[in-house]
């Protein structure tokens, strides 16, 4: 029990602030141990990065070449030490998301690789066919100069793009815990998606020519597929009693919208007050709101019913008033 009470017990804010400095400087040093072994790597990252171009970078300051090492060295590292931040990230956060850190570690660690896979697909396919084409407009005549910092800011951008991109499925996955997705209705919008996919590319893509558009809108159209099949499969599993509530919960709002209730007439107040039964007392009568207004209490009540009892029961009193 001593060691689970720690977990239960708040802590001040200024252990918090102590934590987040240990949590930043072991992402600090991360990000310092992958990017010096970027630096110590560089001549096989720049042979890596320039092999999707195939031409010689040229750069045109003094500081042109540290700059460019610098700036692949870093990126090195922070793409390796992406792991170890989300690592930090989450054990700082733990006390907050509580039992749901596993659901959102899975979620970060599906990003991830996700990621890695649009960065490959970038690389391997999409880049080079980009490049080859922007490369072909100069001709025999005009040859391209093109700039170490330039290439890196694209190639980097191009590829950040398809990282982005490769998160459809698990922003659809989002969606669908949040609020429930039926894949028919996914599917009936399909050719909206595909629309979109190629105005997006036609937006993103660098490049005018329908085969780059189409490099780019392809994994758009194929990765909303998997997204739609992951939500049926995610849906399947899902248990009987959630979609029971789901069901209704929809059920209710179709009826709500169809039904309306009739509201009764008020009843017009021209009726006169009957008069009280032999018996009966005026107390039993009168509303509670009448008697609190005039301030009457139960003792007064009783002797007026008495006094009027007895002027009724005495005689001759009778016949006059009848008279």
């Amino acid at each position: 029990m001593d060691s689970a009470r720690p977990s239960t017990i708040r802590k001040p804010f200024i252990e918090h602030l102590h934590e987040l400095r240990t949590r930043l400087v072991w992402c600090a040093l991360a990000m310092s141990a992958g990017s010096g072994l970027g630096f110590a790597l560089h001549e096989n990252l720049l042979a890596l990065i320039q092999r999707p171009l195939g031409q010689t970078l040229y750069f045109t300051s003094p500081t042109g070449g540290f700059n460019f090492v610098f700036k692949m060295s870093l990126t090195f590292g922070l793409v390796v030490a992406m792991p170890v931040l989300v690592y930090q990230f989450m054990k700082f956060l733990s006390p907050l998301i509580g039992t749901h850190k596993f659901r959102i570690l899975s979620y970060l660690i599906w990003s991830l690789m996700l990621a890695y896979a649009g960065v490959l697909f970038a690389y391997i396919i999409s880049l080079p066919a980009a490049l080859r084409f922007l490369t072909s407009f100069g001709g025999a005549n005009i040859q391209a100069l093109i700039t170490a910092d330039e290439y890196f800011n694209f190639a980097l951008a191009y590829i950040g793009g398809f990282a982005l991109l490769f998160q459809i499925p698990l922003i659809m996955l989002f969606i669908n815990r949040i609020k429930p997705l039926r894949p028919s209705k996914l599917m009936g919008v399909q050719r909206f998606i595909i629309l979109g996919s190629f105005i997006v590319a036609a937006i993103l893509t660098p490049t005018p020519d329908p085969f780059n558009q189409m490099i780019m809108a392809l994994p758009i159209i194929l990765l909303y597929q998997i997204g739609i099949i992951l939500i049926w499969a995610v849906n399947r599993k899902r248990p009987a009693t959630e979609e029971a509530v789901v069901l209704s919960e929809q059920a209710i709002k179709e009826i709500s919208r169809e039904v309306t209730v009739p509201l009764e007439p008020r009843t017009p107040l021209t009726h006169k007050r009957p008069r009280p039964a032999p018996g009966v007392r005026f107390a039993d009568i009168l509303p509670p709101t009448r008697l609190g207004a005039a301030n009457i209490s139960r003792a007064a009540t009783e002797a007026v019913e008495e006094v009027v009892e007895s002027v009724e029961q005495a005689p001759g009193l009778g016949d006059v008033a009848v008279n």
